[in-house]
């Protein structure tokens, strides 16, 4: 009988945000009439010049597997060399792709818990060892870097992975203590992962570490110009870092549209910062409105917040009868907290109402 590896046998799901239509099938739930507030992208969507990329996209043909003017106009709007940069089908696939050529069989890679999912699938998948460094509630999840460092130091690790700000809890690592740890750990790869930099206050610039041999920042236009559908992210790193990845990734990993889309929107720069600005009224708003009703709110960084129910599930399960998605954070391991993004405000005041029915 075929089998397949017992360490893939044995991998877990990883839980996003999202709606899922076909786990509402056959409830009462339309989920077309759900408002989403589980997932972290720009909720005011693309900017109106991404529709000419359709019109000027030829599906006809591959697309170009090295993502030639994609990447040179990335390189210009951040000032580095192509050869600091790959693309990526969302930032996952960097992740993934960096977990390929840097982890096996018998390696070591340290996170902070909780953190995004995907790290640990990623390392998983390669049958490397996975550590988790646990942030404490009282601390407000905020990561002790030299506490960090410590406990990653005795494990020896190939791999650490950091999100600056952290997915869920929206906490934000200063420069000196991202600095520190690459200083700290020149053998080991350090994925950097800013998904949510462009919603982030006081956000420094991490391309001022690129001159370290090990690190990869990984980052995500998919959240930035709500580009979900597309998928589109890209890592910067070391040439010899990039050439690396460039030899386990996938041919044609970016679609044609991905790269015009991308083109354009890096065009957008106006754009963005007018969206945040609304996000961050929005946000503010829900936060306030939240701990008026008692609720514990974790402060943030950036686009999304975390609030402790008791029963992230059960407070899930309410709202979406009332046509509200949050995210329970039970598969991050905080099964009391629940994570919302904010939409527009009139989206905004809605929920804060459901929410205090639910209450």
């Amino acid at each position: 009988m075929l089998h397949a590896k017992q360490h893939i046998s044995d991998l877990p799901a990883v839980s996003h945000g999202g709606i899922n239509s076909a786990g509402l099938a056959g409830s009462s739930v339309n989920p077309d009439a759900v408002l989403d507030f589980s997932t972290c992208c720009n909720p005011y969507g693309p900017p109106k010049q991404l529709r000419r990329a359709i019109r000027e996209t030829d599906f006809s043909t591959y697309p170009d597997p090295g993502s030639t003017a994609m990447l040179h106009t990335l390189a210009q709007k951040l000032g580095i060399s192509q050869e600091n940069l790959i693309l990526g089908n969302g930032s996952t696939e960097i992740i993934r792709l960096a977990a390929a050529a840097y982890l096996g069989p018998g390696d070591r890679a340290v996170m902070p818990s909780p953190t995004y999912g995907e790290y640990e699938l990623a390392c998983r998948i390669v049958n490397s060892d996975v550590i988790k460094f646990i942030l404490r509630e009282k601390d407000g999840f905020q990561l002790n870097a030299a506490e960090f460092a410590a406990f990653a130091k005795s494990r020896q690790p190939a791999g650490i992975f950091l999100c600056n700000p952290n997915n869920p809890t929206g906490q934000y690592l200063s420069f000196d203590h991202v600095s520190m740890i690459l200083q700290e750990f020149p053998d080991s790869l350090v994925v950097l992962d800013e998904a949510y930099i462009a919603f982030t206050s006081g956000a420094w610039d991490s391309l001022k570490l690129l001159k370290s041999p090990n690190l990869l920042i990984v980052r995500s236009m998919t959240k930035d110009f709500a580009l979900a559908g597309l998928r589109l992210g890209y890592g910067i790193a070391s040439k010899s870092i990039i050439g690396t990845l460039k030899k386990v990734r996938p041919p044609w990993n970016v679609n044609s549209l991905a790269q015009q889309a991308g083109r354009m929107a890096l065009s957008c720069d106006d754009y963005i910062l007018s969206c945040c600005q609304r996000i961050n009224r929005c946000k503010l708003y829900l936060a306030g409105e939240i701990i008026k009703l008692g609720l514990k709110v974790i402060p943030s960084q950036t686009n999304f917040f975390i609030f402790k129910t008791g029963d992230a599930a059960g407070f899930q399960n309410r709202l979406l009868q009332r046509g509200f998605l949050v995210r329970d954070c039970t598969s991050f391991g905080l099964p009391e907290y629940v994570r919302i993004s904010p939409r527009s405000m009139p989206d905004c005041r809605r929920l804060t109402a459901a929410i205090r029915e639910v209450c």
